[in-house]
């Protein structure tokens, strides 16, 4: 019986690496685009409802005052991150009401309970974001002030949200990236070293799986194109979204840029809560005479 060439054993154990390879960049890039879902515990503050969407009926939470069709000077549509669900803005839709803002929460796509099956990485989530402010538009006798409110990818969809209608009042942010592409191999580079070589695959896999190109979504161009007010907050201790995105958003975009001290990505809320509530408060006055110290 002939044996086998040692060169072809060789040949085999390095064609089933790679095979395996493969195998693991395609699972990480449907994990990536389609992450496990959490369903949020609805805080009995909020009102819950559903926004027409594209992919239909998308569930969201929002103030009682909204809920009720009671006229509001100034409303906030909130959008969450990757991997988030409305239950981020848990807190702050108690809070705003108290302070006379009311607030709009949808779920994000490919997440929470939306009922599109894949993340957008900012482009579907901005078109959310818009179907949010019709909703708002739609049920409003007196049309109040709409702030747009993003985080992380929530915020960068946010900036994409804003070129598409222009008409939105304010623009805050806080944690987004300015270019997705290099938020996504900054992401994979703090793996490991090389990280955004060694895993390009799953950027193939996931290209191929969502007809996305990273390079397309660019919330830094939006910026650049706003000319009303805005404001960037950062965590000052973020090493995700690094401080260099917040910088070229606010320096396009014209708006203040606030750095929490001892904040690491999303926690800004957490660690500054008195002053986030207050610099919110303090934006919404700058709206045209129309904000809640005027009521």
């Amino acid at each position: 019986m002939q044996r086998k060439r040692p060169w072809r054993r060789v040949l085999w154990l390095l064609l089933g690496i790679v095979l395996a390879y493969l195998l693991f960049c395609y699972q990480a890039a449907r994990g990536y685009v389609s992450p496990l879902r959490e369903t949020p515990l609805k805080p009995v503050w909020v009102v819950e409802t559903t926004i027409p969407t594209a992919a239909g009926a998308n569930p969201t939470w929002v103030t009682p005052g909204l809920a009720a069709g009671k006229d509001a000077k100034v409303v906030f549509v909130l959008a969450h991150g990757y991997g988030g669900t409305r239950a981020t803005w848990s807190g702050l839709m108690q809070e705003l009401p108290k302070r006379g803002i009311e607030a709009i929460a949808p779920a994000m796509p490919g997440q929470d309970e939306s009922p599109d099956r894949q993340v957008g990485f900012g482009l579907k989530e901005s078109d959310v974001i818009v179907d949010a402010v019709k909703w708002i538009r739609a049920r409003s006798k007196k049309p109040p002030k709409i702030v747009l409110l993003g985080l992380s990818m929530g915020g960068a969809a946010t900036w994409i949200a804003s070129a598409k209608d222009p008409t939105v009042d304010g623009v805050v942010t806080e944690g987004a990236y300015a270019r997705f592409d290099e938020a996504m191999n900054q992401f994979f580079n703090r793996q490991f070293a090389g990280g955004s070589v060694v895993l390009a695959p799953v950027v193939t896999f996931a290209k191929g799986m969502t007809g996305l190109e990273p390079s397309s979504v660019v919330p830094l161009d939006a910026a650049a194109s706003w000319k009303k007010p805005a404001l960037v907050i950062q965590g000052a201790s973020d090493t995700l979204i690094v401080g260099s995105h917040a910088e070229r958003l606010a320096k396009a975009s014209g708006a203040e840029l606030w750095y929490v001290t001892g904040a690491a990505h999303a926690e800004c809320y957490y660690v500054a809560k008195d002053e986030y509530l207050k610099r919110l408060v303090e934006f919404t006055e700058r709206l045209g005479g129309a904000g809640v110290s005027g009521q």
